[in-house]
């Protein structure tokens, strides 16, 4: 049984659902022929009844009203009388048992009278009789019985009579079974004298009828099912062809060796012209469609993590190699004694410290990458400003420098919950990339301006996660907007989705022929710092030649928007 339900799993599933519609089919035409046969059979036997009632009812009237067995009436109507001895021989003789002749027709049992041969009882041999009509009437004389089978009635033999003088009389039809004649509808009651009749009706054409409509039934019923097999199996093929795209595409994606590839073509989908709704092979469909969406977009992320990790190794490596190659090549001058000792240790202190400031921001990036949270202690961003801009100002005089803060009792509140190093680093870096990426003469503001979060709007035109700040809008706090704004040429087109990325440089060189050569980490640094602390940094830029942004033609406006400290907190803190 296991292995038959192996061997029926392994079919194709158009198959099992087409036999098993089959089936359904066959199941149900048997269940309605099964009803239709008993419904008819049913009614047939009702009107045998009503005409072994009517039958029984007719003989019943002729033996109460003349008062005489039908069958002795017969006889002497017609004026004939046997001697049993004689005529009985010659009859066999002639005919057998079956006499031709009508009113001589079969041995008529006569019980108790062995000289004398009866007609069969009134009726039978006459007008009226049809095939199959049974009866036996039994009186004190004897027991006269009679059936007619094509066109000759036959009498019936004593088993056959025990049979019927056994059925009870009460009028009620029951079934019974006469030997070798078959089952007979029976009905007997007994009259005033003690008469006892028993009428009947063969029940052949009842059975001979149910048989042939059965018969008929089942060849139409597998002609129906195996047509139904037939049709079903094509609708249901034709139904579950997307399921074969389904499958041929899934069979595509897994024959790609996805792990040897650095770049991942477009996969195969199932078209959306052969995608139903709302049907289950659509929803396999969409849903494998949506699973192929996500898997190529984590491929695509992966790749473009891979690529952007192999560059920041190169870029590592690169800006470590070169202060290391000055020190130990100031080193080597220095064992030879080629150069001043004290020129060369002031050039290997400077660029121990430049590879000290980057391996701190390397680790700085780490540490932020890895969710480890910064401190939250109330800091003045005004005095951070200040200090940011006179610092700015000494390394860079050719460059005017604007400052834009809050005076009165708005000063009193712009306190921020953060870490006061990496915020002072927010604006160093800030305040550097302006002064490094424009030339001299160009004109920085930087300002600091209280924001109720439901009533600033922002210019940019570079694609802005605004997550934060709706969210904090949402709460109903308040930010503090610092902006640093720059005259300078602007930011070409392709770093402008970059740009805070790491080792990102507009000289790509890796030169540093004009001095002012950078590591690309620090606008990095700027927005995993700004992230950290619950905010966001905005790149707003425009290049000579293109669109204005509000009155700005050219130039870069960098804005970081913090959460500002209520009212209640930084009233306690020392102005």
């Amino acid at each position: 049984m296991k292995t038959t339900r192996r061997a029926i799993r392994r079919w194709a599933l158009s198959t099992r659902l087409s036999i098993f519609m089959a089936l359904i089919v066959a199941v149900s035409l048997a269940l309605m022929t099964g009803a239709a046969s008993y419904a008819m059979r049913t009614w047939m036997v009702h009107e045998l009844d009503m005409s072994v009632r009517e039958d029984l009812t007719h003989v019943k009237n002729l033996i109460e009203n003349e008062g005489v067995i039908p069958a002795v009436k017969a006889a002497e109507n017609i004026g004939r009388s046997f001697d049993a001895s004689d005529k009985e021989s010659q009859q066999t003789e002639k005919h057998g048992e079956e006499s031709a002749p009508l009113e001589q027709s079969g041995d008529l049992a006569h019980s108790g009278q062995s000289e004398s041969l009866p007609l069969p009882p009134s009726g039978l041999e006459g007008p009226g009789s049809h095939d199959g009509q049974l009866q036996l009437i039994s009186t004190s004389q004897g027991i006269y019985t009679g059936l007619v089978r094509g066109f000759r009635v036959l009498t019936l033999k004593q088993p056959e009579i025990d049979v019927l003088t056994h059925v009870p009389t009460t009028g009620q039809y029951r079934t019974v079974y006469v030997g070798p004649h078959g089952y007979f509808r029976v009905a007997a009651i007994e009259t005033s004298d003690g008469t006892r009749i028993v009428v009947g009706q063969s029940l052949d054409h009842v059975y001979g009828l149910t048989r042939t409509l059965l018969l008929i039934a089942c060849a139409c019923a597998c002609v129906i099912a195996g047509v139904a097999a037939l049709l079903g199996r094509r609708w249901v093929l034709r139904e579950m062809k997307p399921l074969g795209a389904v499958a041929q595409i899934a069979r595509q994606i897994s024959h790609k060796d996805l792990s040897a590839t650095q770049t991942i073509e477009p996969f195969e989908r199932v078209e959306p012209t052969a995608i139903v709704k709302g049907t289950e092979v659509g929803d396999v469909s969409q849903a494998l469609n949506a699973m192929i969406d996500n898997v190529e977009h984590a491929f695509q992320a992966r790749t473009e993590s891979e690529q952007r990790l192999r560059q920041f190794v190169a870029d590592a490596s690169h800006e470590l190699r070169t202060p290391l190659a000055s020190i130990q090549g100031y080193t080597q001058l220095l064992q030879r004694n080629s150069i001043d000792t004290s020129t060369a240790l002031t050039r290997i202190g400077a660029e121990s410290a430049r590879m000290s400031d980057l391996v701190e921001d390397l680790l700085l990036l780490a540490r932020l990458d890895a969710g480890r949270e910064l401190n939250t202690e109330p800091v003045n961003i005004i005095l951070l400003a200040i200090d940011a801009l006179t610092d700015a100002h000494a390394a860079s005089p050719q460059h005017q420098w604007n400052l834009n803060i809050p005076q009165g009792a708005q000063a009193e509140h712009c306190y921020v919950r953060g870490d006061e190093a990496a915020l002072r680093q927010v604006f160093a870096n800030l305040l550097s990339n302006a002064r490094v990426h424009t030339p001299a003469g160009t004109i920085v503001d930087l300002s600091i301006q209280p924001e109720e979060a439901q009533g600033t709007t922002y210019f940019t035109n570079t694609p802005v996660d605004s997550d934060a700040h709706e969210q904090s809008a949402d709460k109903g706090e308040e930010n503090l907007v610092i902006t640093v704004r720059d005259n300078g040429p602007g930011i070409p087109q392709h770093l402008r989705d970059t740009v805070f990325d790491r080792f990102v440089r507009a000289d790509t060189s890796r030169t540093r022929a004009t001095g002012k050569g950078s590591s690309g980490l620090g606008l990095s640094i700027v927005s995993s710092i700004v992230e950290a602390l619950g905010g966001k940094v905005i790149l707003s830029t425009v290049c000579e030649g293109e669109e204005p942004i509000a009155d700005m033609t050219h130039g870069t406006i960098y804005t970081v928007v913090l959460p500002r400290m209520n009212y209640e907190e930084t009233a306690e803190q020392p102005s």
